[in-house]
């Protein structure tokens, strides 16, 4: 393999090239990794408000078709499934209001946000006075009453 005294070098990367690559290959990683979990938390949150939003239009065509919104203390949200989804026995009653797939709803009938945790609704309601019920996610971290949750108010 010799041509004029000298060595023919074979086609290939040497190791140093290799761990060269493989180190920018890292250092590009570890730059977009972050961005990557950021807009996907962004992403998750704006789907969530998203879908708060389609539950309160429904429950304004509910209301203005019963002249009042259901009652519920907040523990969940499955009474909403089956009154906006219906069919309820009521001559009101003029929906479906909304339809639910099965993955946007928990064993117990109750609304999912994005993280795959019930949405509390309660009505009536005191505590915020621009709305007349509160829809509540728990929002990223998955405890209610903290600052991230994402609500109607």
């Amino acid at each position: 393999m010799e041509q004029d005294g000298k060595k023919r070098r074979t086609k290939g990367m040497t190791l140093i090239e290799v761990l060269v690559v493989i180190a920018i290959v890292s250092c590009l990683t570890a730059i977009a990794l972050p961005a990557y979990y950021k807009a996907r938390a962004r992403a998750l949150t704006v789907k969530t408000q998203a879908i708060i939003n389609s539950v309160e239009a429904a429950l304004s065509m509910y209301g203005t078709d019963f002249g009042d919104y259901p009652q519920y203390d907040g523990e969940g949200s499955s009474i909403l499934v089956s009154l906006l989804q219906g069919p309820v026995e009521s001559v009101f009653w003029k929906g479906p209001y909304m339809r639910f797939k099965k993955e946007d709803i928990d064993s117990e009938g109750n609304i999912l946000d994005s993280w795959k945790m019930p949405l509390y609704y309660r009505y009536p309601q005191s505590e915020y006075t621009n709305v007349p019920y509160t829809i509540i996610s728990s929002g990223p971290d998955r405890i209610l009453n903290t600052p991230d949750d994402i609500g109607n108010w």
